[in-house]
């Protein structure tokens, strides 16, 4: 009895000790069920490369606690209406940059060299990061196949995985907005319809030629103009008095032409504008530089004069606009003095 009592401890340390050796794995990856996306509706502008959400660092994936790296990845794209989304499951050659944009090029060639044509997807999402991008293919008449607001667009899900497993996470919406190819735009995303007119940014110290008030905002509208027939890549600035003459810009003595918009040699002036050799996008890429507001999401045009008042006091006018243009082409932005004329005159 004694004997056998002694043997099965054996058996029971030795069955303990074999347990102990069996290995557990010490980095199985974790993948939570309450993972999630925070937003799961998207509205891009169609026509231009649009990270989504705009700035990289907003986190818009609750992980919750799930192993990185995650692995992101579209499936089954389709309308919401059951029509097709075989658009979306076609590459494109898109335009990107390979070496990032500073600001500090003087070239177009310097700009060319550090973008390339790739071929991805309309409508993608970062493999590692669970960011969106809509992407503006080369030739924007493949838009045109997109469905669009108010259209109620697509639906589709999203796999997230590690080794440790995968989540589907279904239903989420991609509903894109008409093309505007430049802003600020008074076109209505959804209807297409105009709303109104768009007013300087700026308009400061401008004196009316007629009387003694100062022009606002609201008295200079700026119109964007694209040359449908024209090729090449350019920027003219125009100004117009009430009747929609031509004022000179050499009358705006003042504006650092230079730094008006990153260009590429010499502005050329006409008695009718100022003529700027650009590449597009305006602004080329979302990064702050001399040429843009403070984020970096548009360009900043700002032109000057200065004039005696009660022949004694100098006083500098100003007039200027924020603004981006999405798409290639030979280009005007025009500022209309609707409402009165500025004048240039010391008195």
């Amino acid at each position: 009895m004694k004997r056998s009592f002694q043997l099965l401890t054996v058996l029971a340390a030795s069955g303990l000790l074999l347990y102990a050796c069996v290995k557990v794995p010490a980095d199985v990856d974790f993948i939570s069920s309450g993972a999630n996306y925070t937003q799961t509706t998207f509205e891009p502008v169609l026509g231009r490369t649009s990270l989504l959400p705009q700035d990289p660092a907003t986190n818009i994936f609750n992980a919750d606690n799930s192993t990185s790296p995650l692995t992101f990845k579209i499936m089954n794209m389709r309308g919401v209406d059951g029509g097709s989304a075989e658009i979306f499951n076609k590459t494109f050659p898109v335009l990107v940059w390979k070496e990032a944009y500073t600001g500090l090029e003087t070239t177009r060639e310097e700009i060319e060299k550090k973008r390339t044509i790739e071929q991805h997807h309309l409508f993608e999402v970062r493999e590692h990061s669970g960011q969106f991008v809509m992407w503006a293919p080369t030739d924007l008449q493949y838009l045109n196949a997109i469905k669009m607001q108010p259209d109620s667009g697509y639906k589709f899900d999203v796999e997230v995985s590690n080794s440790g497993g995968s989540k589907m996470i279904r239903n989420m919406a991609l509903k894109p907005l008409r093309p505007q190819p430049y802003a600020p735009s008074s076109i209505d995303p959804v209807t297409g319809n105009a709303n109104g007119y768009t007013y300087a940014y700026l308009v400061s110290g401008v004196k009316n030629y007629n009387d003694e008030s100062y022009i606002g905002n609201s008295g200079v509208i700026t119109v964007f103009y694209k040359d449908p027939n024209a090729t090449g890549n350019s920027l003219t600035f125009e100004f117009r008095d009430s009747s929609y003459n031509p004022i000179n810009p050499a009358l705006f003595k003042h504006t650092k032409w230079e730094e008006v918009v990153h260009h590429f040699g010499q502005p050329k002036f006409t008695p009718e504008g100022v003529t700027y050799d650009v590449a597009y996008p305006i602004p080329l890429a979302l990064r702050q530089t001399k040429y843009t507001n403070g984020t970096g999401d548009r360009a900043v045009a700002t032109f000057s004069y200065d004039r005696v008042s009660n022949g004694a006091l100098r006083v500098t006018a100003q007039v200027g606009t924020q603004f981006a243009i999405y798409q290639p082409g030979v280009w005007k932005i025009v500022f209309w003095f609707w409402k009165g004329n500025p004048d240039f005159r010391d008195n």
